[in-house]
């Protein structure tokens, strides 16, 4: 083979491998701009792979816990509607549609703001109503955390979901580093240090808190013990169950229509909450899977051990 055939040779090798680099780049970036996998991909808690092209313009947000996260990551312009639980979280003249109730919302109003993404509750109740969203074409990502970490990694998902990925991060650093500094001081204390809490939540009816819940956690973080901990779930405590689990404090949610006076007549001087005047009220749109949740838990704490958070 002489030197001109040699090199016509080596060109096509070059080119060959050249147009296979080519070929490789644009698989791993996930082929054409029009491809379904889209400029951003993640899961919600359905396990479900939501991809979208670009981050989304035009958002709808139902549940004010991530109407408050999507305006923490200074994504409030791109919000276009919420529901009703977010409406004390709007200002006037925000040009944010506010839907109602999204147990009783229906798909055409959604479909007439052309959103991009809408983020909801992953509750059982929604998920024929998630159906329908899906089905008119609208990406929906869904989420339910219970606890702490999982707030935490909720606000990590939809602030990449919205195109403020980092935002989220510095955000879950900040909060996780405010955590830190509480549970620090209480992770060490024995059962006899830790005062015994009972939790009453307007925003459930009234009902209390048990192993399982967000609150729980919360109670626990701060440095106390839940007296109902031996329960799951969200119920109505009886007045009775109330009084024999004598506890020494008592927060009931600041938006609740039951004054610290009601709590003291109903439950009795015999209780040590109220003998000690430790009836704490604390404000309820903290007690949600917000930023503002360890805002919570820092409050309980100095309720808690005023000694070790003067």
């Amino acid at each position: 083979m002489n030197k001109r055939a040699i090199a016509v040779v080596l060109v096509i090798a070059v080119l060959v491998i050249a147009s296979a680099a080519v070929a490789m780049l644009y698989l791993n970036n996930g082929g054409s701009k029009g491809d379904t996998a889209g400029a951003i991909s993640i899961v919600d808690d359905r396990g479900k792979t939501v991809n979208l092209t670009a981050a989304p313009e035009r958002i709808v947000c139902l549940g004010s816990a991530f109407t408050e996260i999507a305006f923490d990551l200074d994504a409030k312009s791109r919000v276009v509607a919420v529901d009703s639980s977010s409406a004390w979280l709007l200002s006037d003249g925000d040009n944010i549609t506010n839907l109602g109730a999204t147990s009783s919302l229906s798909v055409e109003p959604v479909m007439a703001l052309d959103p991009d993404l809408l983020v909801i509750w992953n509750f059982n109740m929604y998920s024929e109503k998630i159906a329908q969203l899906e089905a008119a074409g609208i990406n929906v990502a869904a989420f339910y955390p219970k606890n702490v970490p999982t707030i935490l990694e909720t606000i990590k998902v939809m602030g990449e979901a919205i195109g403020e990925k980092d935002k989220a991060l510095e955000m879950v650093s900040d909060m996780q580093d405010r955590i830190d500094a509480v549970v620090e001081k209480t992770a060490s204390l024995t059962d006899s240090e830790r005062p015994k809490i009972y939790l009453e939540l307007m925003s459930k009816g009234g009902q209390t808190v048990g192993n399982g819940t967000m609150s729980n956690d919360l109670i626990n973080m701060a440095g106390g013990v839940n007296v109902f901990n031996n329960g799951t779930g969200n119920w109505k405590a009886s007045t009775e169950s109330i009084v024999g689990k004598n506890p020494d404090i008592i927060v009931i949610e600041n938006q609740s229509t039951k004054t610290n006076d009601d709590l003291k007549s109903s439950i009795g001087p015999t209780v040590t909450a109220v003998s000690g005047d430790k009836i704490y009220r604390i404000d309820g749109t903290t007690l949600t899977t917000s930023p503002r949740v360890v805002d919570a838990l820092e409050q309980m704490a100095k309720w808690f051990h005023p000694e070790l958070f003067a």
